[in-house]
């Protein structure tokens, strides 16, 4: 494939990620509207399930296949990669938008509220590296458990009445059934034609692959699961547009896990437990920064610091797992 065709379809992949979550950023704040809910209430839990719906898709392919590892590296990826490169790549965005002056701050300042989802991100998975027998019944306990977490955690934040949005909100597609549905196929084939442009781009530049996985496939895979976030935060709506981001990790810690681990379709290996222990670490600390000072700009380096030392650590090794 030529360079500029590969571009081309780049391009497309991210028209259509960028699409689905205009689509779905509307759907939050006409949820809020309709239903008299805490809008960064609904960013935390509604739009999180759908763009989850890609992973979710390959979680039931995989199992269908028998193939166990798959499913569940499908969602041990999702925290580690929320909490080391997407979060810069909010405040990224932040800062580009902050200089297009789109928005009046260069960086995220959220409501504190924020570090509920951080935490139950940080919590619940830190037995997981330690349970190693899959179908053993206090891991299936465990999962239950996980999964009444997750239902608590969504009545806690659409408890709050402070923040919904107060004019009619006209959704582009008319019907909200229609508009999630094609905002959940765009989010697809968006991140479908992403991957597919940067690995044909890898190719034909004849990139090292190792150096492609490590560099390149990340931002693709982070840019779906980030956009909703994405666009409250150009729109200067921090709290709903982090709290969209965080809740992505809430979702993957406790409901995803709680399933596998009823269904004893999990598997701890070293290179997921490392994964999971980075994460939880780097998820504490960026809740303590959030509940300290608001300011989630500087969540990035933290992050960026958990990922590279995980790199670091996988080139030593010479075992990669992304």
């Amino acid at each position: 494939m030529l360079p500029g065709i590969a571009f081309a379809v780049i391009a497309a992949g991210v028209l259509l990620t960028v699409l689905a979550g205009v689509l779905i950023e509307q759907l939050v704040r006409y949820i809020s509207w309709k239903f008299r809910m805490e809008t960064v209430g609904v960013a935390a839990i509604f739009a999180p399930v759908m763009t989850s719906f890609p992973e979710l898709a390959t979680y039931i392919v995989a199992l269908a296949h028998g193939e166990v590892e798959i499913a569940w590296g499908s969602i041990v990826a999702q925290p580690f990669m929320a909490s080391t490169i997407i979060y810069p790549l909010a405040v990224l965005a932040s800062l580009v938008c902050w200089a297009l002056k789109r928005r009046r701050t260069a960086v995220p300042r959220v409501d504190r509220i924020i570090a509920v989802p951080l935490l139950t991100f940080a919590a619940p998975l830190l037995p997981l590296p330690l349970t190693s027998e899959a179908a053993s019944a206090h891991a299936r306990l465990y999962g239950a458990a996980l999964l009444a977490l997750y239902f608590a955690y969504a009545r806690f934040m659409l408890r709050e009445k402070r923040g919904v949005e107060a004019a009619r909100v006209a959704l582009k597609l008319g019907n909200p059934v229609f508009q999630a549905l094609t905002a959940i196929l765009s989010l697809y084939l968006g991140c479908e034609i992403l991957v597919s442009g940067i690995k044909a781009l890898g190719e034909t530049l004849k990139v090292d692959k190792l150096a492609l996985s490590i560099v390149l496939v990340p931002i693709a895979t982070a840019l779906p699961e980030s956009i909703v976030g994405l666009v409250f935060l150009a729109r200067g709506r921090d709290s709903e547009g982090v709290s969209a981001i965080v809740g992505e990790k809430a979702l993957y810690s406790t409901f995803y896990p709680g399933v596998a681990m009823l269904l004893g379709t999990y598997s701890i290996e070293p290179a997921a437990a490392s994964a999971l222990l980075i994460a939880i670490m780097v998820s504490a600390a960026e809740a303590a920064i959030v509940v300290l000072s608001r300011n989630f700009g500087l969540t990035a380096p933290v992050g960026l610091a958990g990922y590279v030392y995980y790199i670091t650590c996988c080139l030593g090794s010479r075992h990669i797992v992304i």
